[in-house]
């Protein structure tokens, strides 16, 4: 039977920690699987720990326990790693395009439970931004929706969540120093690109 973060009650510790208990909601939000809640907190209070069990995925971020900036952000690349490599969350290059998307979107493991049609949103020529829109109206009925999760490069995670929880994890990423965005139709013509009519954005 899965562990889920919910039957998982914070430890003395914890709820003295207000950072620590944020970081756990925000978890248990995203997924309510316990292993993320564990590695989230692992790296908020014990970065060095963290680190050390999870030297690769570090090193492919650059980050680095001498570095405090680095070490603040851990929990946060805790989070989207996690959530990558357990199918929920894809990460996307800046100028991919909703082909890109499509395939990414066929790997998380909600998305194929929801039995949502997604061929419509594959399409070579479509901006990235404008395929999140049509995935997340094709994913509305099944519960679902795509965040766009910052980690301030030129590749961002597409993270699947639980749409009624979508207000408050971009509330809880913005009080922890991080950003979640909900694409929207004027987010996706600011940035630009050919939605799936005829014309070209700008």
């Amino acid at each position: 039977m899965q562990k889920t973060a919910e039957a998982a009650r914070p430890s003395d510790d914890e709820q003295g920690d207000e950072r620590g208990a944020l970081w756990r909601e925000l978890a248990v939000l995203v997924s309510p699987d316990a292993g993320l809640t564990e590695v989230v907190l692992m790296a908020h209070a014990s970065p060095a720990d963290y680190l050390r069990d999870h030297r690769g995925s570090a090193d492919d971020r650059g980050l680095d326990d001498e570095d405090d900036s680095a070490s603040s952000a851990l929990p946060w690349f805790a989070l989207i790693d996690w959530l990558v490599e357990n199918d929920l969350a894809h990460e996307l290059d800046w100028n991919d395009s909703a082909a890109e998307l499509a395939w990414g979107l066929s790997r998380m493991a909600p998305v194929l439970a929801s039995g949502a049609d997604l061929q419509s949103v594959d399409d070579a020529d479509v901006h990235l931004t404008f395929g999140i829109l049509r995935a997340n109206a094709l994913l509305a009925p099944a519960g679902l929706q795509l965040l766009v999760f910052d980690i301030d490069a030129d590749s961002y995670p597409v993270v699947v969540v639980d749409a009624a929880h979508a207000p408050r994890i971009v509330e809880l990423a913005a009080v922890l120093g991080h950003r979640v965005d909900q694409i929207t139709a004027a987010s996706a013509h600011r940035a630009g690109g050919r939605d799936y009519g005829d014309g070209i954005e700008l």
